[in-house]
């Protein structure tokens, strides 16, 4: 049987998904906001996209959310992070029985959150949600031209479900999309996703260059230096010991990025950066309230320390990098940030967070 799949986010991502699923064979609807300012006329016009020089033909583009939902055996979110929320909102009057949500996104806790927004509508349906470590793609679409450049494919994307057990039925499901590799909790995902410890730090070391010049600014070739990669590796050092302390596998940040596909093995992590073929040749942050510096830190590395907090870790120079991009861009991430408090979860130790997380 040919699985459904409706796709909400027409951003880079999700255009991709797109047409990479109907290639590999799946029915897919794609979903844009009618609040996205995104001009996908050309996409909406044909059903058509451009997928590395090759037009695929989507089985339908929408912007009615109720269209979009029914009839679905699979609703993927290929959002930002901070959108879940709100996307679970729209979404939720119309979910179905025995669907599966999977958040295809930066892992940031998303599925407790998109659960949390049920029980706080007070939808009581059959469903599994789970969400990857990261975007499965590395990609970029032009929505002028209509085409989307899939770079390639994240290559060890760790998966889990909230809570755990529901986690081998989704991969299952999922499986035949993507080639995930199953994780123990969501936490774990959480802690495994790489944006929030490569993208904040060097950027707001490079404010001024940001500011002065953004448009012509690369991070990973131009901004990750033999300096501010110190602050990527002492960030990675905390993240390990909170990995450590909840008993999962503490992978440092080049290794970790070597088996995803993103970085080249035998090189030291600065010239990974500045070498990667999938990263390199990325443009941007183009200003400093982009996802790089916002998202990653206020539902990335106030999370992380969040975390390091309940289960006993300090974590002096995320906190650091929160304090001063507060500073930058005049606002309390500590107060606006994710946290596990504002997620529901009230844990003594390590055991008990792993615990509220299996269910």
């Amino acid at each position: 049987m040919t699985l459904k799949v409706g796709i909400f986010g027409a951003g880079h991502g999700g255009v991709t998904a797109a047409a990479d699923l109907t290639k590999k064979g799946y029915t897919v609807t794609l979903y844009q906001s009618p609040d996205s300012k995104s001009d996908l006329s050309k996409l909406s016009e044909s059903n058509e996209i451009i997928l590395n020089g090759e037009p695929v033909k989507i089985h339908a583009f929408t912007r009615d959310v109720k269209e979009a939902v029914s009839g679905q055996d699979v609703l993927m979110l290929a959002i930002p992070a901070p959108a879940v929320e709100k996307v679970a909102e729209n979404i939720g009057p119309h979910i179905e029985d025995g669907q599966h949500i999977y958040i295809n996104s930066a892992s940031a806790m998303c599925s407790i959150r998109f659960r949390n927004v049920m029980d706080k509508l007070g939808i009581d349906k059959d469903i599994k949600v789970g969400e990857s470590m990261s975007l499965t793609y590395a990609s970029r679409y032009n929505a002028e031209t209509n085409e989307a450049n899939l770079i390639g494919y994240n290559k060890y994307n760790l998966f889990a479900a909230y809570p755990a057990k529901d986690t081998d039925e989704m991969l299952e499901v999922l499986g035949g999309m993507y080639d995930f590799v199953k994780a123990d909790t969501i936490i774990e995902v959480t802690l495994n996703n790489g944006n929030p410890e490569s993208h904040p730090g060097p950027s707001i070391l490079n404010a001024g260059r940001i500011d002065y010049a953004g448009d012509s600014f690369y991070l990973y070739k131009e901004g990750i230096t033999e300096h501010t990669v110190n602050v990527v590796h002492k960030i990675d050092e905390e993240r390990q010991e909170i990995c450590r302390k909840l008993g999962y596998d503490a992978v440092d940040k080049s290794a970790r990025s070597v088996r995803s596909g993103y970085f080249e093995e035998g090189k030291p992590l600065l010239k990974q950066f500045n070498e990667s073929p999938m990263l390199r040749d990325i443009l941007g942050p183009t200003h400093l309230e982009n996802r790089y510096i916002t998202e990653d830190v206020e539902s990335g590395l106030v999370l992380w320390a969040s975390i390091g907090d309940a289960v006993g870790v300090e974590t002096p120079v995320m906190d650091a990098v929160i304090t001063l991009t507060g500073v930058l861009l005049e606002r309390d991430y500590f107060k606006i940030g994710l946290t596990l408090d504002k997620l529901g979860i009230e844990i003594k130790d390590a055991e008990e967070l792993n615990q509220v997380m299996t269910g």
